[in-house]
């Protein structure tokens, strides 16, 4: 309650109702004696805190607003204040969204400027992988290669600078089809290769080639080279020059004619990787063809990349870091294929990531740096001191671990095994002769041999074997041999077919591609293939001598022939299927001649 001192206020001295009836002077409420402190404590009032925040956030917004709310982010144009001749024309443009190349002009607070629509709106890259939505936007690139990675051993070639397509005839091809043949794409500015109608065309898979300089019937036709084994050769001066090329009726009849359509045919877009892959081939059809025409020409340099990660880590020796595949989508990720899952198994890449591709027929897949394994280079191991005792044996170990197979690799660590075995009493009484798949078990010191007629098979089938094990197991002389048949080994995981022949001390089978897990059989092991004409990979005297193995082949009795040989009576099925029949005298003769090998 404040004292009014300026009289005339009805009342006297005091308010009757707690209010004085007229303003306060300044100086009533703040004497001169309060000094600075009274000026301070005046700021403090709810109205001054308001009106001080208020004026801080203007300050604020006006320092911190952009000079201009219409740029485009991320363009990367260079600004033209100069370009004031064509405001009219940008007030004028209803259209907020102009098109590819197109300018436009945007109007800031206090300037003007011109935004062009930035490349970067048609390229994106993610991942180290550039996406073209147009092979007209991707920049002119020239390539190089082949280059030996290592000239020792060859088989492994490197391309700057190509893409890679698929055969999709190959896919078809009977009795055969082939899942390992690429077409590769190869960049050149040469006026003659431009002016070379054929450009684009491939040479025909039926010509065979050694290596990218070979010359052939077909080289002459399409006038350049043909490139090689499983990598056939096209040449162009840009991707839409390719695309062209192979559009024009000639050379898209040629390349049908020649089993060589490739895809992608009409390419809008393009997938460009910028780090180094390696692009993996092999047949998916035949394990056989996969091991050695794939596999053995990569274990030398398998190894020596092994070795090299060992020491520095962070993929190490591996030259790759990604690895793309055709041949089969998702080998190493998912896929549970025989060779996928050796690769998977064995570390085959290091730690290089497979590259997922699109079942997308207008996709081209392109690449800076780009690793070729040449498919079929050590199909017969003739190049020799590559795949030496020692690289397959560590290969072979590696694989013994990863799949836990009960018995050893080498010859002699099998029989300090049975040696213990012995001295621990070791016996087991149980039926030897159970065909019964589940009844597996290694009889003691019997010898366990593996049978397969490949009955559910539509090709090659052994017709009656089961009869002719059953008369075996009559016979006295066989009673220290375990019979084992399998039913069918497509039903069998890639680590049960493992197990299956790293306990056989033999495997008779009909022929097929199934053998191929002769890499899990133990050291010393006999191998037969039966068959009308057998032409077998395993087969090869150098493979099995890396295996100390012994490896024979039966095939269709000669007309007039020794009634006691070992071979077979065939019966032709019609189209590609082949079955056939053996003698009781004969299948007898080839158990007595395995039996004598395992003995030698």
């Amino acid at each position: 309650r404040y004292r009014d001192t300026r009289g005339g206020g009805g009342g006297g001295g005091n308010n009757n109702n707690g209010s004085s009836s007229s303003m306060p002077e300044f100086s009533e409420l703040f004497p001169d004696n309060q000094g600075g402190w009274s000026s301070l404590k005046s700021l403090l009032t709810s109205r001054a805190v308001a009106g001080t925040t208020l004026f801080m956030m203007a300050v604020t917004f006006v320092l911190l607003r952009p000079h201009s709310s219409t740029i485009e982010e991320g363009s990367g144009s260079n600004l033209n204040p100069a370009a004031t001749g064509a405001v009219g024309g940008a007030l004028n443009n209803n259209n907020n969204n102009p098109q590819v190349g197109s300018k436009e002009i945007t109007i800031g607070e206090e300037h003007q400027e011109t935004v062009g629509a930035p490349m970067e709106h048609h390229i994106h890259e993610y991942n180290k992988i550039q996406f073209f939505d147009s092979p007209d936007k991707m920049k002119p690139i020239y390539s190089k290669g082949p280059i030996l990675w290592d000239e020792e051993m060859g088989g492994l070639h490197m391309f700057e600078n190509v893409c890679l397509t698929n055969n999709v005839d190959a896919l078809r091809y009977r009795p055969d089809p082939d899942t390992g043949l690429r077409g590769l794409i190869y960049f050149t500015p040469d006026e003659n290769i431009a002016k070379n109608s054929k450009r684009c065309v491939p040479c025909s898979n039926k010509q065979s080639m050694e290596n990218w300089e070979d010359a052939n019937k077909d080289r002459k036709v399409v006038g350049h080279k043909c490139g090689m084994p499983g990598l056939h050769a096209m040449f162009a001066s840009s991707v839409g020059d390719w695309s062209d090329c192979i559009m024009e009726e000639d050379n898209s009849n040629l390349m049908e004619e020649w089993g060589q359509t490739q895809s992608p045919v009409n390419v809008s877009t393009i997938h460009f990787f910028q780090e180094p892959a390696f692009v993996l081939q092999f047949d998916a059809y035949d394990n056989q063809k996969s091991l050695f025409d794939m596999l053995m020409t990569y274990l030398p340099h398998w190894d020596k990349f092994l070795d090299g990660s060992r020491g520095d880590g962070d993929n190490g020796g591996f030259p790759f870091s990604s690895v793309i595949s055709h041949s089969l989508q998702g080998c190493l990720s998912h896929s549970h294929d025989w060779f996928c899952e050796i690769l998977h198994q064995m570390y085959a890449f290091g730690e290089a990531k497979e590259i997922p591709w699109e079942d997308n027929e207008n996709t081209l897949y392109c690449y800076r740096e780009l690793y070729y394994n040449q498919v079929g280079y050590q199909r017969n191991l003739d190049h020799e001191g590559l795949v030496t005792r020692e690289v397959f044996g560590e290969f072979r170990e590696m694989l013994f671990r990863k799949f836990g197979l009960p018995r050893r690799r080498t010859v002699e660590d099998r029989l300090a095994e049975l040696e213990y075995e012995k001295a621990q009493g070791k016996n087991n009484n149980g039926n030897k002769n159970n065909a019964d798949d589940a009844d597996d078990e290694d009889d003691g010191n019997d010898t366990k041999i593996i049978f397969y007629d490949n009955k559910l098979s539509e090709q090659t089938v052994w017709n009656q074997m089961e009869s002719l094990i059953s008369k075996a197991r009559g016979l006295e002389k066989y009673q220290n041999i375990n019979f084992v048949t399998q039913k069918d080994f497509n039903q069998l995981s890639v680590a049960q077919q493992a197990r299956k022949f790293n306990e056989a001390d033999a495997v008779i089978m009909a022929h097929g591609q199934h053998m191929a897990n002769a890499i899990f059989a133990v050291d010393g092991t006999s191998f037969v293939e039966v068959g009308c004409k057998v032409e077998s990979l395993i087969g090869n005297p150098r493979f099995m001598k890396l295996m100390d193995g012994k490896y024979r082949a039966v095939e269709k009795c000669t007309e007039g022939g020794d009634d006691g040989s070992v071979c077979v009576s065939c019966n032709e099925d019609g189209d590609d299927g082949v079955k056939f029949t053996m003698s009781p005298k004969a299948f007898e003769k080839l158990i007595d001649d395995v039996v004598a090998s395992l003995q030698e």
